[in-house]
């Protein structure tokens, strides 16, 4: 008690002298607080801070400095490593090819990994942690993404290698960029060179990926459009964005209702011909085979190699096996599409890597945002 009231006088007087001060300021003169005060009692602000009006988080963003404002993102290039990792591309490049030789189906696994990352918050490697500081539970474990999304094991080994040669310098999310990019190369289109400057998310959340950030395949076409448009890419892109089952394969418990008990009639899909329901249960005999277990089956016949065949066999068989691929053939906004590329050869693998380019710059993290990761799996 007597510490308190010693203390207690003690501000009085202060507060005291420093209305005495500040009465002999001039009129009209910035009041400013004397430093005396400030060295007394440091816990209530720094002298620089002193007569400085306190601020919300709007007057923040419009106050920001002009040098600030000014400063542009860093841009995504061709040459970022091309001083601190020159052989990054091929050290992708030679460690997918060994990958591959192992496991052809790592070509559209990869694929649709980059899908999954850049779709959710931007292309920011948060599809790879494991955790997520918050302690919440991470994208890889959501709804969407579950026990069948593959691929993450295989960034793992990539990144081994370019860790090995350029120790922290390639981040997670320009990996899994430049694995998608040879992915494409592997799978039949022209090499083109990746761009670099990616940086890595510090979390990673379920919840983003479940907020209809990702497409379900029972979704309706009013409801594939709406996201993609959110993400910015318009009917085309997203037409072509689905050739990617060019190289991928389904699980039969994403389709075998359509062959078995389509929206529980008992009764096989009726858009689909005889011979697609006939190749659904050849494919998939056990329809009580447990969810994640069951076999997958290739969306065309040439699962490796990224060109047409998925449109010409939704043309010419009337061939699909997604709910929402169906959706392509009954739609009038996107059959004339899908039609075009059945037709012409040359514009689907023309017009994929284009796309593909778009998806990977899409809201990613550069300049001092982030980081650059050493495991994919956790944050440094």
């Amino acid at each position: 008690m007597k510490m308190t009231r010693i203390f207690l006088s003690t501000l009085s007087l202060c507060l005291l002298l420093l209305q005495l001060n500040l009465s002999k300021a001039q009129p009209g003169s910035p009041q400013k607080l004397p430093f005396t005060f400030h060295s007394l009692f440091p816990f209530f602000g720094r002298p620089e801070d002193a007569n400085i009006p306190l601020k919300g988080p709007q007057d923040d963003l419009q106050n920001v400095p002009q040098q600030a404002a000014d400063q542009k993102p860093q841009k995504l290039s061709p040459d970022f490593y091309i001083k601190t990792c020159p052989n990054a591309q091929k050290i992708v490049a030679d460690a997918l090819a060994d990958i591959v030789k192992k496991n052809p189906g790592a070509l559209g696994n990869l694929l649709r990994l980059q899908f999954h990352d850049c779709f959710v918050n931007g292309c920011d490697a948060s599809i790879l942690l494991d955790y997520s500081p918050s302690g919440d539970t991470v994208e890889k474990s959501s709804m969407v993404n579950g026990l069948l999304l593959k691929g993450a094991d295989m960034i793992d080994d990539i990144k081994l290698k370019l860790e090995e040669q350029c120790p922290q310098t390639v981040s997670c999310a320009d990996t899994l960029a430049f694995t998608a990019n040879e992915v494409m190369t592997m799978a039949g289109l022209p090499p083109r060179k990746p761009l670099g400057g990616r940086r890595d998310a510090l979390v990673s959340l379920s919840s983003a990926a479940d907020a209809d950030n990702l497409p379900l395949p029972d979704w309706t076409m009013d409801q594939m459009v709406k996201l993609f448009t959110k993400k910015g890419f318009n009917i085309e892109e997203m037409v072509i964005l689905l050739g990617a089952h060019s190289i991928g394969m389904a699980h039969c418990d994403l389709f075998i209702q359509r062959a078995y008990n389509f929206q529980n009639t008992g009764k096989p899909d009726p858009t689909l011909t005889v011979e697609a329901v006939e190749e659904f249960k050849k494919a998939c005999p056990n329809v009580n085979t447990p969810k994640y277990r069951n076999p997958p089956v290739n969306f065309d016949a040439t699962p490796t190699v990224l060109d047409n065949l998925f449109y010409m066999e939704m043309v010419e068989r009337n061939r699909t096996f997604l709910i929402t691929d169906s959706h392509l053939l009954t739609d009038q906004r996107t059959l004339p599409l899908v039609q075009q590329f059945a037709h012409d050869p040359s514009l689907f693998p023309r017009r994929f890597p284009e796309v593909m380019l778009k998806l990977g710059s899409l809201n990613v993290l550069t300049g001092n945002e982030g980081e650059i990761r050493k495991i994919c799996r956790s944050t440094n």
